[in-house]
């Protein structure tokens, strides 16, 4: 028992060891890790900052001012932050600010916000993050004489108004007692906004700064023109009454406008989309287009000399135009004279053509001198027998232009009758009725050998 109790008293102390060496690191981590920090802040006068002032965050001391030096026009005021204040951001704060009427003085630190950079060991707070608050001497040195008079009277009757009505003002206090809660209450509700309000002081300072430019000209000018506005939409307000009547009406139509012009839309996708292949091969199109003025560029350059030859061209024809333009009612007549002749050519063209080809075929065949006219004459035998005593005439028949003629007969030719009622020439019928003796065909072919057809 004796030796487990002292092998128990042997680990205990080594956990014990091993345990103060294990704090002994960390603590020295940490210590390491948070050690204060220097910061130097750059103000245009930090007087009367004193070295070994307090420098204080929300009220609360961490830390001191260390060195003060002038650079280039300006104070380096040195201090150092304890650990609990850091980290620093790039926007960081100082301001001088007075412990009481007696004319110490603190740096009052603000830390920045936390989505800023953090600020390094020895950085630096520019002029543009550095402020000092007015002394009270510094108020007092602006007001002349007669203010401070007038200052000094009023705080007299102020005094004189207090005197025996301090149960008064202890009663007055303690009315004020819940409106200070509740102001208090918002000063809390403002603190935990106060990132939001450094935004909207912010935002609104620029906007501030643009009006008070030009001595508060430009406000005045923004004035005027709100001052114009309003007066005149006040001297129109009927008009504008009138206007809001008609608004809905207005609303409505263009709601069925949107709704056509939602119908027109999905009308033009599908339009849309067949154009699509075409804006794809636009490039190609371009490429064809700079082709075709590539190649139309000489023919453009060798345009000139034959405009030239083309203008020479209208000047000579221009006084046969003219001599066309005094010839024109003449030949407005002419053509209406002749409107009528081809009118009549055209209903009767198979005619007039069947003469022109029979008067051609007359005509083609030559000798040795000249051309010679043919013709055809077809003789009749009652012709022949029909000048015989006692026989009237039959009837002749004639073509000239070599088509067949065909028999007709005569007012006094006999209907019928014997053969050789006609005289002693009575022609004999053929077989088929012809009175040449010959067949129709071989008629034809006689008849188109003698005109000279094939």
């Amino acid at each position: 028992m004796s030796g487990i109790r002292a092998r128990l008293r042997v680990t205990s102390v080594v956990v014990v060891a091993l345990v103060g060496l294990g704090w002994s690191i960390v603590g020295a981590g940490t210590s390491d890790e948070h050690a204060s920090q220097t910061v130097v802040a750059q103000f245009a006068d930090a007087s009367p900052l004193l070295a070994g002032n307090d420098v204080k965050v929300n009220g609360v001391v961490v830390g001191q001012v260390t060195a003060m030096s002038v650079v280039d026009g300006h104070a380096d005021v040195s201090f150092t932050v304890d650990p609990r204040a850091l980290p620093l951001h790039t926007d960081a704060t100082a301001t001088v600010r007075p412990v009481s009427l007696l004319g110490e003085r603190f740096l009052d630190l603000g830390r920045g916000t936390p989505s800023a950079p953090v600020l390094p060991p020895g950085g630096v707070i520019p002029l543009a993050h550095t402020h000092q608050n007015a002394d009270l001497d510094q108020v007092l040195d602006v007001l002349d004489n007669d203010t401070g008079d007038a200052l000094a009277a009023l705080v007299t009757m102020l005094g004189q108004g207090m005197q025996g009505n301090g149960t008064n003002v202890a009663d007055t206090v303690k009315a004020l007692a819940p409106a200070m809660t509740d102001a208090s209450g918002l000063a809390q509700i403002l603190n935990q906004q106060n990132a939001t309000l450094n935004q909207l002081v912010d935002n609104v300072e620029p906007v501030a700064q643009s009006l008070a430019q030009d001595g508060g000209r430009t406000l005045d000018s923004v004035v005027g023109s709100a001052h114009d506005l309003l007066s005149t939409t006040a001297s129109r307000q009927q008009q504008l009454q009138a206007t809001l009547a008609q608004l809905p009406a207005t609303l409505t139509e263009a709601r069925t406008t949107l709704s056509e012009l939602a119908g027109t839309a999905n009308a033009a996708v599908p339009v849309l989309g067949d154009i699509r292949p075409v804006t794809d091969n636009l490039q190609a199109i371009s490429d064809e287009i700079s082709r075709f003025t590539e190649s139309a560029d000489p023919a453009l350059t060798h345009a000139q000399p034959v405009l030239d030859k083309a203008q020479v061209l209208l000047d000579a024809a221009r006084p046969v135009t003219q001599e066309l333009l005094a010839a024109g009612p003449a030949l407005r007549g002419d053509a209406a004279s002749l409107r009528a002749l081809a009118t009549t050519l055209a209903g009767n063209i198979g005619d007039v053509m069947n003469f022109v080809r029979g008067w051609a075929l007359s005509t083609n065949g030559t000798d040795g001198l000249a051309h010679y006219f043919r013709a055809l004459v077809v003789v009749d035998p009652r012709i022949l027998t029909g000048i015989l005593p006692g026989n009237p005439v039959s009837g002749v028949a004639q073509s000239v232009t070599g088509g067949t003629p065909a028999p007709s007969d005569g007012p006094g030719a006999p209907a019928g009758g014997p053969a050789g009622a006609l005289g002693l020439l009575s022609p004999q019928a053929a077989p088929d009725g012809g009175v040449t003796g010959l067949s129709q065909i071989q008629e034809s072919g006689a008849l188109q050998f003698l005109l000279g057809g094939n």
